[in-house]
């Protein structure tokens, strides 16, 4: 076996922050666009996302960004908000993205006690996307400034 047969091949990034803000706060700044265009890259949902819809978001000049499809979300703490792609060319706003096959993100929102709000978004399904991998690794989701 070589080196490059050996290596771990690693398919989901994950990330994780503690946020000072309620739990509430935290989930209209992942599914309102008021705030998605403040803390997530300058996006917005073109609809406001519903469980079992599919969804867009689009850039500040409104070309689409991403299209994908709400699995499941529940509006209650724990607060989880799976999201997978409905479609190949789930990435839109870069070419070689969206050539890549589908990936899938879920962010889960929980009070962690103390004032504090658990993030964890977990990107997967990347096993076969080498240039979303990369990008994720340049690109860490949310901005966490003040809620």
């Amino acid at each position: 076996m070589n080196r490059r047969q050996s290596a771990i091949q690693y398919t989901a990034h994950i990330y994780q922050i503690y946020i000072a803000a309620a739990p509430e706060q935290v989930w209209s700044a992942i599914t309102e666009s008021e705030w998605t265009r403040r803390y997530f890259h300058a996006t917005e949902f073109v609809e406001p996302p519903q469980p079992g819809q599919p969804y867009r978001t689009i850039v500040a000049d409104g070309q689409p960004a991403v299209d994908g499809m709400i699995e499941e979300m529940h509006d209650h703490p724990p607060v989880e908000f799976p999201v997978a792609s409905s479609r190949p060319g789930y990435t839109l706003y870069d070419p070689d993205l969206e050539r890549e096959p589908p990936s899938r993100v879920e962010w889960t929102v929980e009070w962690a006690g103390d004032g504090l709000t658990r993030v964890r978004l977990v990107h997967s399904n990347l096993e076969q996307s080498p240039l979303t991998w990369g990008n994720r690794q340049r690109r860490v989701g949310l901005d966490s400034g003040q809620l």
